[in-house]
C-alpha cells in the first residue's frame, strides 16, 4: 500500500510539473522573477541570504592627512583664540612691546634733555626791516645784497662786523669819492664808485648788476646820498631781473628813495622801451 501511495505522489508531481507553476515567483510571461522584495526606505542592510560582495579597503592617505577626493592635504583652518573666562579674548591680554597697559597705551612722555638748536652764524647779519645804526635807509634786496644811504663811521664798522665784502657807491657826476673810499678800504671793504646820472643810468645798472652777481664780492652794500640813484637802479633790477610788474617795482623803488617826480623816470622809461 505504501508503494501504491508513493507511486501516486510521484505521478501527481509529474502532472504538476507538466502543467507548470502559475505562482508569480515562477511566471515566464516576460516579467523578471523577483527572488526578494526591494528593501524598504531608510535601510541599507540586504535581506538575509543575499550574497554581498566584499568592499575595497579604504585608500591610505598617509599619516596626518585627512581623506579627500584628490588625496591632497586639506587647507589649514585658522580658528580664533579661545575666549577666556570673563568674556575677554586672550589676544587682548598680550602685552604690546613699548606700550603701556591698555589698547592705545599710555601718554607719550615729553623728551627731556637739551634740544637741538640751529647752528649760530659765526658773524652777525644786518636785519632787513629794522633800522641799523649808521646805515640810514638800510634795505635788504636779496640774500647777500643790501642797499641804503651813505654809511657813517658807525655804519662802516657795522658793515665790517657783519662780514660785508664790497661797498658800491652810486655818486653824482664830478663827486669827490676819496673820503668815502678811505673809510671803506680802511675797514677791509672793496670799494667801487659808479657815476650814476640819468644819461648814464643804463651803464650804472650794468655795473651794479655785474658787481653783485659776483659771489666773491658778496655780501655787498649799494648806497648813494639820497636814495634816488639806488631807487632807479633797483627799479630796473626789479623789472628786468626779478620780472616784477611795473606797479610792484615802483612801490619797492619808492620805499628805497625813488620819488614819483624824480629826474630818473624819463631815463627809466627809455631803457624799458628798448
Amino acid at each position: 500500500m505504501n508503494r501504491s501511495l508513493l507511486v501516486s505522489v510521484v505521478a501527481a508531481g509529474a502532472m504538476l510539473a507538466a502543467a507548470g507553476c502559475k505562482h508569480k515567483c515562477c511566471r515566464s510571461d516576460g516579467v523578471a522573477p523577483a527572488p526578494y522584495l526591494p528593501p524598504g526606505p531608510g535601510t541599507t542592510i540586504p535581506p538575509a541570504g543575499v550574497p554581498v560582495t566584499p568592499g575595497l579597503p579604504p585608500p591610505n592617505f598617509g599619516p596626518g592627512t585627512p581623506p579627500g577626493t584628490s588625496g591632497r592635504p586639506a587647507p589649514e583652518i585658522l580658528l580664533p583664540d579661545p575666549i577666556a573666562p570673563g568674556g575677554a579674548s586672550s589676544r587682548s591680554d598680550r602685552p604690546v612691546p613699548g606700550a603701556a597697559a591698555g589698547i592705545l597705551g599710555g601718554p607719550v612722555k615729553a623728551l627731556t634733555g637739551p634740544t637741538l638748536e640751529p647752528p649760530v652764524a659765526a658773524k652777525a647779519t644786518l636785519a632787513a626791516s629794522t633800522p641799523v645804526v649808521g646805515l640810514p635807509g638800510f634795505t635788504r634786496i636779496k640774500d647777500g645784497i643790501a642797499t641804503g644811504r651813505k654809511p657813517t663811521l658807525d655804519g662802516f664798522d657795522a658793515l665790517k662786523k657783519a662780514g660785508y665784502r664790497t661797498a658800491i657807491y652810486l655818486h653824482p657826476a664830478s663827486a669827490d669819492v676819496s673820503a668815502v673810499r678811505s673809510l671803506a678800504e680802511s675797514r677791509g671793504l672793496n670799494f667801487v664808485a659808479v657815476e650814476t646820472t640819468p644819461e648814464k643810468l643804463a651803464d650804472a645798472f650794468h655795473q651794479v648788476t655785474t658787481q653783485t652777481a659776483d659771489k666773491a664780492a658778496r655780501p655787498a652794500y649799494v648806497f648813494d646820498d639820497d636814495g634816488a640813484r639806488t631807487g632807479a637802479v633797483w627799479y630796473l633790477h626789479f623789472r628786468t631781473v626779478e620780472l616784477e610788474s611795473a606797479e610792484v617795482a615802483k612801490i619797492r623803488a619808492r620805499a628805497i628813495g625813488l620819488a614819483d617826480g624824480s629826474e630818473f623816470w624819463p631815463a627809466i622809461r627809455q631803457i624799458m622801451a628798448r
